[in-house]
């Protein structure tokens, strides 16, 4: 027993030892920000309900100032609005052109979020909560940073999610009503999952070595 034991220490000392030579070891971002000195964004598209779409936009320029502090942001305001502007019928590689003579941005970035009727999921153990029940959703989101000076993509990344989301009821209808009007109070924690998963080339990551 005492030379088992004895074994196990040392296998424990040697695990101990072995792990303390291993060093964390810093991996720049996969795309990289800085060399555009301002980045033209569009507001995100969707055809959710409410100020979601918005909200997402500003979770999605929060995300990049914190992943690369020091970017500087533009906001280009809605597709549409975009497009009226130019006096164009899309935003193709001609327009991310016009776009550079008009706002003087080095990139564009637009966006699409996609989210799906909410699915109610029922308390069978407490029916009288129904009315401040939670549902389910599937929502995508996607975007493409396009160089102005070209019209060419730079990066691309879409990502995709399930989630329960809370503070939705039943409506006189019968469908799924929801707070629309604050979108953080019933989308938040799904709608940062999301910008979190689709900035991540922005980050630093680390790998031990």
């Amino acid at each position: 027993k005492r030379i088992q034991f004895a074994i196990l220490l040392l296998a424990a000392a040697v695990m101990v030892f072995g792990c303390s030579k291993h060093v964390m070891v810093q991996v720049p971002p996969r795309v990289d920000l800085q060399p555009f000195d301002v980045i033209g964004i569009v507001d995100f598209e969707s055809d959710a309900k409410g100020t979601l779409p918005s909200f997402a936009t500003q979770r999605f320029i929060e995300a990049m100032q914190q992943s690369q502090p020091g970017v500087y942001v533009l906001e280009l305001g809605s597709a549409e609005e975009l497009k009226e502007t130019l006096g164009c019928d899309k935003l193709d590689f001609a327009a991310m052109k016009a776009i550079k003579e008009q706002y003087g941005v080095e990139a564009v970035i637009l966006g699409e979020l996609e989210v799906s009727d909410a699915r109610p999921k029922l308390d069978l153990h407490n029916l009288s909560s129904a009315m401040s029940m939670s549902a389910e959703v599937d929502a995508m989101l996607s975007s493409r940073m396009f160089e102005t000076a070209r019209g060419a993509t730079v990066w691309t990344r879409s990502t995709r999610r399930t989630d329960t989301i809370a503070h939705v009821g039943i409506n006189g209808k019968g469908s799924v009503r929801f707070d629309a009007k604050d979108p953080e109070r019933a989308y938040g924690a799904l709608v940062d999952a999301l910008v979190n998963d689709i900035t991540r080339d922005f980050r630093v990551t680390y790998v031990r070595q």
